[in-house]
């Protein structure tokens, strides 16, 4: 344990490291400031009051100036960022169409493979997720495969695809 003088003069050497990571770091008292001013990207056009985002420009007008009209520059960001938000919404109900469309796919596929193996190869049921991740999106050459194989008695999978997507 330092004590006395030596412990003072530890203590200064770590603060002045300190303070030489946060000026190369860009913490100076100067840099925060700074960084303060840019982040204020918004200003009241009637009492000059720096705001942060949207939202907060807005809520400061309509409680501060509730009888002046939101300016336009700030209503059109707000339709942008309501019409960002609603692509973004749209593009996750897709997603979620697609993925549910994806299950249906597959557990018709499963239920074709399941049927067919459990009369033509019951050895080979086992096999089934094996199967359906090898020839995953390739589903015409499994197909062609169990046609080659066992001629007119192979099962159908694009018209169980289509079936179940109907």
């Amino acid at each position: 344990m330092v004590r006395g003088n030596a412990k003072v003069k530890s203590q200064a050497k770590r603060l002045k490291k300190l303070e030489a990571e946060r000026k190369a770091q860009g913490h100076s008292a100067k840099a925060v400031a700074k960084a303060r001013a840019a982040a204020m990207k918004f200003v009241c056009p009637d009492c000059k009051t720096q705001l942060p985002n949207l939202k907060n420009a807005m809520d400061h007008f309509g409680a501060r100036h509730p009888k002046s009209t939101v300016p336009a520059d700030w209503q059109r960001l707000k339709e942008e960022e309501l019409a960002e938000l609603k692509a973004i919404e749209e593009e996750k109900k897709r997603k979620k169409r697609e993925a549910a469309n994806l299950i249906k796919k597959n557990n018709a596929i499963r239920a074709c493979l399941m049927k067919f193996y459990e009369a033509h190869a019951p050895d080979k049921v086992g096999n089934i997720d094996k199967i359906m991740s090898k020839y995953d999106g390739k589903w015409d050459k499994l197909e062609a495969g169990l046609a080659k194989n066992y001629g007119d008695d192979a099962p159908k999978i694009t018209e169980a695809i289509e079936s179940a997507l109907k």
